[in-house]
């Protein structure tokens, strides 16, 4: 959930389509009242770590910077990393996003191992450094600190 310059608010979901995870994005002028449906906010990449399944995260903002959506992607197979995307202040349009995941898990010794990492939470400090909480194998609690530079 974030709230536009405006006032308006945005509420980021998980939905399917094509057999997989997609972003999606929802309107409202207050909450509490209807929601109208944005299109898909973040594309998958077809060459990408995150070709596949998109799951929203939790979202930060920084003074002076885009709001910036910690996301979970994955391949088909479900190998899932953690990535960022940024929006404009109004999210209607994305500003940049990196392009290798942040967030990988460790390798494991079996292939067929689950390979996991998935934001949960992020809170911004007094430092301006952000503590992304994370699941590894969808059973052990992480954290990240991350800072932002230029």
């Amino acid at each position: 959930l974030y709230q536009a310059p405006d006032g308006s608010w945005r509420l980021f979901f998980e939905f399917a389509r094509d057999g997989a995870s997609r972003i999606g994005m929802a309107r409202a002028a207050e909450v509490g009242t209807c929601w109208t449906q944005m299109d898909e906010m973040v594309p998958i990449r077809e060459d990408s770590w995150d070709n596949w399944h998109l799951s929203p995260g939790p979202i930060v903002i920084l003074p002076g910077r885009d709001p910036v959506m910690f996301y979970n992607g994955a391949t088909n197979d479900a190998r899932w990393r953690i990535g960022w995307v940024s929006f404009d202040r109004d999210c209607g349009r994305i500003t940049d996003r990196g392009v290798e995941p942040m967030l990988v898990p460790p390798p494991t010794s079996d292939r067929a191992a689950t390979d996991i990492a998935f934001a949960a939470s992020a809170i911004l400090q007094e430092d301006q450094t952000i503590h992304l909480y994370y699941s590894l194998e969808d059973r052990k609690l992480s954290r990240a600190v991350v800072r932002a530079y230029d």
